[in-house]
């Protein structure tokens, strides 16, 4: 049990010779001194409070009375609730630490080391929860009712199953981080909460649609320049648009081109054949391939924002491109990534083979991508048994 204890500070003595009146708690190895916010000399200290002699005992003693009847409530109401303790939030008026400020804390965390994406998500579901409760949230809030709310919230904002699943499991990854630091009581209640996922179907184009889009006559320009790194990551292994468009002249070397992927960091490089170099011989003059990037700022915010920017006038336009194209399927260049997948696939049934291709540090993720784009491989058989 915490132990509580009234005393001079004797280490921080004035030069009028007071020393300020602490409330020192000690419970299971934490130790913290909460001030009372008055300063007595020495004679004025009967030990637990202010002697009758000093002009100010009855206004000091009642502030000490009240500090100490304060810290009292919190370990009496953690010990009837079994709670953990936590001595810094005695004084606070609070009895839990803020899930929404240990958030916004890792946020900072993540600005800090330049991981500007997760700096993002984080910040982003600090405001959605404040946005859901109209205040901070704090760890003893978290039971079934307030999971059952937090997702009505999610549903009345449009969010799909597989979309609430995943804000629930990152959010649950955190809890458990604080759960770990002692700031979060046990156990997880994310993890009792199930949100059943659906099945996730990847768009792709066909061998026959790549070939209309290959075939399209445009003028040089905006419309031209998204086709034209929509079929440049094609013929790149799908690489993604960041990498593409950030791509520099002095990457292209020796009959090859060199990426470093955005995720993971990892090096691939590509033989330049017919296509991409009929891609590269149309942009001979600057020092990125592509006309989207004229250098790459030094912020990770802004060349987040850059990228991001980019990508968003890119996928407009493919939109132009999709109905030149006669194609229904919404074009964007991440459909370029799942197009090369599922034609790679067709021809390789190696799945490391197709992983390196892709750049997956994970084979099982390489595997969920390739289930979610196989809604033709049952075609041969089924026209086996139906006829064609």
């Amino acid at each position: 049990m915490a132990t509580l204890t009234l005393k001079l500070n004797e280490t921080y003595k004035s030069q009028d010779g007071t020393y300020p009146i602490i409330l020192k708690i000690e419970h299971r190895g934490q130790r913290r001194k909460i001030p009372i916010g008055y300063r007595v000399e020495k004679r004025h200290w009967t030990g637990s409070q202010v002697s009758g002699r000093h002009p100010d005992a009855a206004l000091i003693n009642a502030a000490i009375a009240n500090k100490e009847s304060e810290a009292k409530r919190y370990l009496a109401d953690c010990q009837l609730h079994s709670k953990p303790i936590h001595l810094d939030l005695i004084g606070t008026g609070r009895a839990s630490y803020s899930f929404t400020e240990y958030l916004d804390h890792r946020a900072a965390q993540y600005k800090a080391a330049g991981k500007v994406v997760m700096k993002r998500k984080v910040s982003r579901f600090a405001l959605e929860l404040r946005d859901c409760f109209k205040r901070e949230v704090f760890f003893d809030d978290v039971n079934l009712d307030w999971l059952r709310r937090l997702e009505q919230y999610h549903i009345d904002n449009g969010n799909v199953e597989n979309t609430r699943h995943k804000k629930f499991k990152f959010l649950s990854e955190f809890y458990g981080h604080a759960m770990r630091e002692g700031k979060s009581p046990a156990p997880n209640p994310f993890k009792d909460y199930k949100i059943v996922t659906k099945p996730v179907k990847k768009d792709k184009l066909t061998e026959a649609e790549i070939k209309k889009i290959e075939d399209l006559q445009l003028s040089p320009g905006p419309v031209a320049d998204a086709r034209n790194i929509f079929l440049f990551s094609f013929y790149a292994k799908g690489q993604r648009f960041e990498v593409c468009a950030t791509l520099r002249r002095d990457q292209v070397a020796n009959g090859r081109i060199h990426f470093r992927t955005n995720k993971g960091n990892e090096f691939i490089s590509v033989k330049i054949h017919a296509r991409l170099r009929a891609i590269l011989d149309l942009y001979p003059e600057s020092e990125f391939v592509f006309p989207y990037v004229s250098e790459i700022p030094t912020d990770p915010e802004a060349y987040l924002s850059m990228i991001s920017s980019c990508n968003t006038i890119v996928n407009r336009n493919l939109k132009v491109v999709a109905r030149g194209a006669k194609i229904k399927t919404t074009l964007t260049m991440h459909i370029a990534r799942h197009s090369f997948a599922y034609q790679l696939k067709k021809v390789s049934d190696n799945v490391n083979v197709i992983q390196d291709a892709l750049g997956h540090s994970d084979q099982r993720i390489t595997q969920a991508y390739l289930k979610a784009l196989e809604d033709e491989r049952l075609d041969p058989e089924m026209e086996k048994l139906y006829g064609l």
